[in-house]
């Protein structure tokens, strides 16, 4: 190395290492805090609850250090102070450049910010809070070996017994109407031998509010709800009694009916003041009634069906809700604002008289088991006009997993509240230019393949469902019917110009948290090919099924789908089931048989032939969290699609692929498949080949915390596609052509690999390599593991989001 650049590199070395030096900021009694060392539990239990336990407290430790690699508390970037001491030197700078500079630089972490004491007996409370009311934390300052003026911290926990619930004291029965009680008991979350915690008193006075709340105790609150505890009774158990807080007034003991239900409307700008004169009005029913000036901002009739509060019926709080969510459902408003006034003030009060056994002689508030007065409660609803239109302008920088790169835009317009009912109506255009880049893996010429895209679309959206006699018909959740045209244009420059323009209603509604539903009743897609070159024309001539798939034809498409999703609060299990069936053509067709129209023959609709077919797809995903730190996922799909009568091949925008991101991650989308087909000929278009009618998937992972905000993963991928007919042009495709269940399953195609997400709370980036072990058709390497060079079965993948 010549002399001169020695001595740049030895400046520049200098140069760096004293910038990392922040000695000179420091103080005499600062401390600069460098991590987390070591957190020690003295006494950890082998059980699910004291892991959930440890986890909370150690939350409350955590604390990142300068240089953090992705939020850890224990693990850092190399020269971690480089950034603080720049920090530090422009820390006193006005200037407009010393202001930029500390916006992307990070102030030094001392000690006195970490404060590691109070950080030890948040994490003991913690631990108390979840039934170690004997736990302590404590913090230990470790100063640095090399530099006693950095140090790390050390903590200790020990959790201690856990005290469960021994005898649990309900409230007596508290009256809801005529011969129908709540009793406490049977709903509580308090429950003998569970453990006691903060966090299940709570849950029991949300219990015991909302139902009560639901039954016309509009007045109850969660703070009314107390309880007395006694852990000298019985050694590591507690035992607890339920009482109303000696503050809980005395309509917060009785229930309350609906009285009078008057909707105001507001000005649209929130500053304005807000106008109560209004100077019309229009009566809903005889008990609820519209005020507003100029004209309402929703019809009437609309706003009607929105009400789900009845006048005279007791106070329901699930229907407050329902109501609120409608409103807010229209579009049309900006704010919804609900305001209870109770007709009368009740001075009577209802007590009990502790018995000997209390420590302090009060007089405490109590349900009472018979019937009281209903109190009668008047309801204000404020609505705030919205804004009616929306506009959103996007860009982005994609890269497709079938190495297609390049930029897109996208533009809609949104106006809410067309029709004074809470219809939307959107328009929307995008497009895109995308090239493909690498090369050919057959014989490694470049590949060259530029394509644009340009779309526009239409959608009006009615915020009910538009069934004969459930017309306005609202649910709990938001339900809708939209109507959708789009037009498509698709330029493969080299290849091919398509073009689709589509019409789609939907229905969807959601009858309760678990359950969603989609019934499509009419979809109609038509698609034109309208330009081929030479070559595309080769590649369809080597392959007519392709052609078929990507001729001009119509999809006139009915289908239904529904998603289902469980998950109990608190349990390690979820699990999501989503499906889908559709079949197209076979109105169409059926009509024109009763008009004398032959089977065998192909009918055509506007002198286009139309699709007809059968497709049914099912989605199931699983999980279950280990414990704190681990999680199991799973992930099983499959579907099928029949074509018949009309043509013999589906669709190519109907049928099944796998691999990428989200599927085989070893594989590049569309890289396998059908079966064991395997083009002789590798160019940039054979993964057009690569669809099927039938597919099956299979996926596992395993999901681990490492530190901060960073997990890995681990996981195993299989499947492929096939299809429901042999192809002469693609042989081994066919599921028939399979012959045993041995060849099926070695049809089936299986990659592994690791992976590591980033959590930033709003979203995950996640990155994978995948690591394929088996291919599906024959290679020039025999046995299961059949990949010819290790090189070739590696699939990096950068994604958002979690894969299933």
């Amino acid at each position: 190395m010549p002399l001169r650049l020695r001595v740049i590199l030895f400046f520049l070395l200098t140069l760096v290492l004293g910038a990392c030096s922040i000695r000179r900021y420091q103080g005499a009694d600062d401390q600069l805090y460098i991590g987390i060392r070591k957190i020690e539990v003295t006494d950890h239990p082998k059980h699910p609850y004291a892991e959930q336990a440890i986890a909370a407290a150690e939350e409350r430790l955590n604390y990142a250090p300068n240089g953090s690699i992705l939020g850890s508390s224990s693990m850092r970037f190399p020269l971690p102070l480089l950034s603080p001491s720049i920090y530090m030197h422009f820390a006193s700078d006005s200037s407009l450049v010393g202001s930029m500079v500390r916006r992307f630089t990070a102030k030094p972490v001392w000690m006195r910010d970490v404060s590691p004491d109070l950080r030890a007996k948040v994490a003991q409370q913690t631990l108390r809070e979840q039934g170690y009311l004997r736990a302590t934390a404590k913090a230990t300052i470790i100063p640095a070996t090399a530099d006693s003026m950095q140090a790390h911290v050390d903590y200790q926990m020990q959790l201690g017994p856990l005290y469960l619930l021994d005898s649990v004291q309900y409230f007596p029965r508290v009256y809801i109407r005529p011969g129908r009680y709540f009793y406490h008991h049977r709903l509580s979350a308090l429950q003998k031998g569970r453990p006691f915690t903060i966090a299940s008193l709570e849950d029991d006075r949300t219990i015991v509010r909302t139902f009560l709340r639901e039954h016309g105790y509009y007045y109850l609150k969660n703070e009314h709800i107390g309880y007395e505890a006694d852990t000298l009774i019985t050694p590591q158990r507690v035992a607890l009694r339920t009482v109303l807080s000696a503050s809980t007034p005395p309509e917060a003991l009785r229930q309350w009916r609906v009285g009078k239900i008057i909707l105001r409307q507001l000005p649209e700008d929130p500053d304005a003041p807000t106008m109560l004169s209004t100077t019309d009005s229009v009566a809903l029913t005889d008990s609820i009634a519209l005020y507003y000036s100029g004209r309402p901002i929703v019809r009437p009739g609309a706003l009607k069906t929105r009400i789900q509060i009845r006048p005279g019926k007791l106070y329901n709080n699930l229907k407050e809700e329902g109501t609120l969510s409608a409103l807010n459902a229209l579009g049309a408003f900006s704010s919804v604002e609900f305001y209870f006034t109770p007709r009368a003030t009740f001075s009577q009060t209802t007590t009990e008289s502790r018995s000997s056994k209390d420590s302090v002689a009060l007089q405490r508030p109590t349900f009472t088991s018979t019937p009281d007065s209903i109190g009668t409660l008047d309801l204000m609803i404020l609505l705030r006009k919205d804004k009616p239109w929306n506009t959103y302008l996007g860009a982005a920088f994609m890269r497709k997993s079938t190495d297609f790169i390049g930029p897109g835009v996208s533009a809609s317009l949104e106006r809410s509240n067309v029709f004074g009912g809470g219809e939307k109506l959107s328009a929307s255009v995008s497009g895109s230019y995308e090239w493909q880049t690498g090369r050919n893996p057959a014989d490694s010429y470049s590949v060259a393949i530029n394509s644009y895209q340009l779309g526009a679309d239409l959608s009006l959206t009615f915020p009910s469902i538009l069934f004969p006699h459930l017309i306005d018909a609202y649910y709990k959740y938001p339900t809708s019917t939209s109507f959708k045209v789009a037009l498509q244009g698709i330029n493969h420059a080299r290849y091919y110009t398509l073009r689709s323009l589509s019409f789609t209603m939907d229905y969807n509604f959601q009858p309760s948290s678990r359950w969603s539903h989609r019934i499509t009743p009419l979809s109609l897609n038509f698609t034109q090919l309208l330009r081929t070159t030479e070559r595309f024309d080769e590649l369809i001539q080597a392959n007519p099924a392709l052609g078929l798939s990507l001729r001009n034809q119509f999809i006139p498409k009915v289908g239904y789908g529904f998603t289902y999703t469980h998950r109990e609060d608190d349990s390690p299990h979820y699990m999501q089931l989503s499906g889908e069936v559709s079949e197209a053509g076979n109105l169409i067709n059926a009509s024109m048989n009763a008009f004398g129209s032959k089977y065998s023959e192909t009918k055509q609709l506007f002198d286009v032939p139309f699709a007809q077919f059968v497709k049914a797809a099912v989605d199931l995903r699983y999980s279950y969290r280990i414990d704190r730190k681990q999680t199991l996922a799973t992930h099983f799909a499959t579907g099928a699609i029949y074509s018949y009568g009309n043509a013999t091949t589906a669709p190519y925008i109907e049928q099944f692929f796998v691999g990428g991101a989200n599927s085989l991650r070893a594989f590049t989308v569309r890289s396998l498949g059908p079966g064991s087909y395997n083009p002789t000929t590798e160019n940039a278009y054979s993964f057009m080949d690569r669809v099927g009618e039938l597919k099956l998937e299979a996926n596992a992972e395993y999901r681990r915390h490492l530190f901060g905000s960073c997990y890995g993963a681990l996981f195993l991928d299989a499947g492929n596609v096939w299809l429901l007919r042999p192809d002469n042009a693609r042989p081994g495709a066919a599921v028939s052509e399979a012959g045993s269940v041995g060849n099926f399953l070695n049809q089936v195609a299986v990659g592994t690999g690791a992976g590591l997400r980033y959590d930033l709370s709003f979203l995950v980036v996640r990155f994978d390599v995948g690591v394929g072990l088996h291919l599906p058709y024959k290679t020039k390497r025999s046995g299961w593991y059949n990949i010819p060079h290790f090189r070739d079965a590696l699939g990096f993948h950068l994604a958002i989001g979690y894969p299933f």
